[in-house]
């Protein structure tokens, strides 16, 4: 019995059997840098190795293939992962992009197209065909992968210069000599043990990594300039589904003047893809157009008519915007591209300056003065005077400044306002308090604007019925007191919903009267009141009294509410 124990503590301390490396080509070893870096990659680096390892489930058989076709291991492939973890977008502190980490230079070398539509360094495909081919190089030069990834690494010059001084080639003596820069001695043996735990993830600890599902992907020719997100909604599909296959186009869309643009779609969806390209969804045209001073992303958007997260796109950089920048937005444009309420003092005086014509600039975020003033060349104290304005006061968005313009001021070059866009208020009014209220909310994407006339018998509470609108909006958009009364012939505006008709399933949404005429409306998922209030055409605060909600109150799906 003893002697069987005693056996049994001998095998156990004995060292566990060395992992099997016969299989790779690139000469790994185990010695005790490869060791270190296998303790960091079971240790700290654990969550980047695993992801990693699972990102590459997606991705080995579009890349082992076009490796062991150039000539290179197939086992290179985690070098990719050292590289950028397998992520199309990775970017370095050097600006070295994509999975293979090019930078500029070595990629235009190695054939990958780079402008203002398209990097080629982000696409899985040619990244790797131009990595293999260039590591090819490299090893036809230096004779062993060792020193060919180093060479990647460090560059051909501090590789060869190391060679020369030392008189050898042995990547492990060169590092221990110091002769190799110190990020290429821990470069090598950093991949070494990547490739050495994915012989056996499981003996390492990492047998709870579950690879991601291959690629299953279709090549369909696009036309010029089609915006992914357009056809990604056409075909039912997610966008970043159909953007994460195609990384190399920087704008989600394809490039200008490049018919039959090869477009990855998934396989399962390349026969709506084809179809929706053949029939529904067309090309958008674009065109270059310079940021005005004032205006906000909001703005230009809206004068465009696509969405802030589609400019975005479409430029990078637009974080902070620049007067005279240009910028790509769509051709189309609305005759009306302000939808904001924008609201001015009336003014005590009535100013008249020859020879200059009134024009009214909206603020759409706070500002000094002194910056408009500076912007327009023209002194904040007559700025100052024209608005009776506080010199000194922070501007805030939804007020607009009264302007006095010279002849042949460059009225394309600013974000400048008619009178009839502009709603004037009294001073010190309650008009005027719930005007400003109304213009720091803003109106909505989804409203617009209608022109009333006063007419005879006309009043606040028929006006609102009519256009379907409550009456304190209609207060709030023409600055309108409690006291005063409406003058006949006076235009009003009129801020209305603009509700599309419900097509399909959304038919069943619409509110039926009961057998009292109450309209009653089920809650569904991402209702909000705000949303049910808007699309009705009511107040926040009456369908809170209408069903006794108080201001906290949450709504369920499945909840049946009355609309007022």
């Amino acid at each position: 019995m003893i002697a069987h124990a005693l056996l049994l503590l001998a095998l156990l301390a004995q060292p566990a059997p060395a992992p099997d490396l016969t299989g790779l080509t690139v000469p790994a070893t185990l010695n005790g840098p490869v060791r270190e870096f296998i303790a960091f990659f079971q240790g700290r680096a654990r969550p980047f190795y695993a992801r990693a390892l699972a990102r590459l489930g997606r991705y080995r058989g579009l890349m082992v293939p076009i490796l062991q076709a150039e000539g290179v291991p197939e086992e290179l492939v985690f070098l990719c992962m050292i590289e950028s973890g397998y992520t199309a977008d990775a970017v370095s502190h050097a600006s070295a992009v994509g999975p293979w980490q090019f930078m500029r230079a070595t990629g235009l070398a190695e054939g990958l197209e780079q402008d203002e539509w398209v990097d080629e360094r982000r696409d899985f495909e040619k990244a790797t065909r131009a990595a293999a081919q260039h590591l090819r190089g490299l090893y036809d030069r230096f004779g062993n992968w060792p020193l060919a990834m180093a060479a990647y690494n460090a560059g051909v010059g501090n590789v060869s210069r190391a060679i020369t001084r030392a008189n050898h080639n042995d990547f492990w003596r060169l590092a221990a000599e110091g002769e190799l820069p110190g990020e290429a001695t821990r470069y090598v043996p950093k991949i070494m043990a990547a490739m050495v735990i994915a012989t056996d993830p499981a003996r390492y600890g990492f047998s709870d990594v579950i690879p991601q599902a291959p690629l299953e992907i279709e090549v369909i020719a696009a036309p010029p300039q089609l915006d992914l997100h357009a056809l990604a909604k056409q075909i039912k599909l997610d966008p970043a589904a159909l953007t994460d296959l195609n990384p190399e186009l920087r704008r989600a869309f394809t490039p200008p003047e490049r018919q039959d643009y090869p477009l990855r779609v998934p396989r399962a969806h390349a026969e709506a893809a084809r179809a929706a390209l053949s029939a529904a969804v067309k090309p958008t045209t674009l065109l270059k157009r310079k940021i005005r001073y004032g205006e906000s992303l909001d703005d230009i958007a809206r004068a465009h008519g696509m969405r802030r997260a589609t400019l975005e796109r479409l430029n990078e950089g637009l974080e902070r915007l620049k007067p005279g920048q240009e910028i790509l937005v769509f051709s189309r444009a609305r005759p009306d591209p302000d939808n904001q309420l924008v609201i001015a003092a009336r003014p005590t005086l009535d100013i008249a300056i020859e020879g200059r014509t009134l024009a009214y600039f909206p603020i759409r975020s706070p500002r000094p003065l002194s910056e408009v003033a500076a912007a327009f060349g023209i002194s904040a104290g007559q700025i100052a005077l024209w608005n009776e304005l506080d010199p000194q006061a922070l501007l805030q968005r939804g007020m607009a400044l009264r302007l006095y313009l010279p002849p042949n001021f460059p009225h394309d070059d600013y974000l400048l306002l008619s009178a009839e866009q502009v709603t004037l208020v009294e001073p010190g009014s309650d008009g005027e308090a719930r005007s400003k209220r109304a213009a720091k909310r803003g109106r909505g994407a989804h409203v617009r604007i209608v022109r009333h006339t006063v007419a005879l018998g006309d009043n606040l509470w028929k006006i609102a019925k009519r256009y379907g609108v409550t009456v304190s909006a209609i207060r709030a958009e023409n600055g309108l007191n409690r006291s005063g009364g409406l003058v006949v012939g006076a235009a009003l505006k009129i801020p209305q919903p603009a509700r599309a008709r419900p097509k399909g399933q959304a038919r069943a949404r619409k509110p039926k009267p009961n057998a009292r005429g109450r309209k009653r409306y089920t809650i569904r998922k991402g209702d909000t009141l705000a949303k049910i209030a808007e699309r009705f055409g009511v107040e926040v605060k009456a369908i809170q009294r209408r069903n006794g909600m108080g201001r906290k109150s949450r709504l369920m799906p499945g909840q049946t509410i009355v609309i007022p």
